[in-house]
C-alpha cells in the first residue's frame, strides 16, 4: 500500500505521470477512485490521461456516465457513478458485458454499484486533508500488485 501526501495541482499531474507509466497496454485494469466530491478524482484522470497522451477535452462523465478514450495501444473507460440513480443502470446500459474488456476502467463512485462491478486490481483513496490531499493505493488483485509494484510515487 502507498500513500502520498499531494500539495499541489503540479504534483497530482507528477503522480499521474508517474501512475500512467505503470498501466499495462492492451490488458484489463480496473481501478476504483473514492473520495468525497472535490477531492481530485477527475483531476487525476484527466493528469492521467493527458500524461498517456491525450490531447483533447477530457469531460467528466457525471452526466453521460461513460466517456471512452482511444490513446496508442490503450482503451480507457473514465465512469463516474456519482448520478446513479440506482445500481441496476449499470446493467441497463450493457455494461456488465462489457467489463472483460481489455482496457484500463477508471471508475468513480464505485460504491453506487458494488453489486453490479467486478472486482478492482486497484483501489484509489483521495482525502481531503486541509488544503492537501493524501493518495492511498491498494492492491486488490495480482494485476493490482504487479501495477503498483513498478509504481514509485517518490
Amino acid at each position: 500500500m502507498s500513500v502520498i501526501l499531494i500539495k499541489t495541482e503540479k504534483e497530482m499531474e507528477e503522480l499521474a505521470k508517474k501512475f500512467g507509466k505503470c498501466c499495462p497496454e492492451n490488458e484489463k485494469l480496473i481501478i476504483f477512485l473514492n473520495g468525497e466530491l472535490g477531492a481530485g478524482k477527475t483531476f487525476f484522470v484527466r493528469a492521467l490521461l493527458k500524461n498517456l497522451g491525450y490531447t483533447g477535452l477530457v469531460k467528466s462523465p457525471t452526466y453521460t456516465l461513460i466517456e471512452t478514450y482511444e490513446i496508442g495501444s490503450y482503451s480507457i473507460f473514465h465512469l463516474d457513478l456519482y448520478r446513479l440513480q440506482s445500481a441496476n443502470e449499470i446493467v441497463e446500459m450493457g455494461l456488465c458485458d462489457e467489463f472483460d474488456y481489455p482496457a484500463l476502467w477508471l471508475i468513480e463512485w464505485p460504491e453506487r454499484a458494488f453489486d453490479f462491478l467486478p472486482k478492482p486490481d486497484i483501489v484509489c483513496h483521495i482525502n481531503l486533508i486541509d488544503m492537501n490531499r493524501q493518495i492511498l493505493f491498494r492492491a486488490e488483485t495480482i494485476q493490482g500488485e504487479q501495477t503498483l509494484t513498478l509504481f514509485n510515487p517518490y
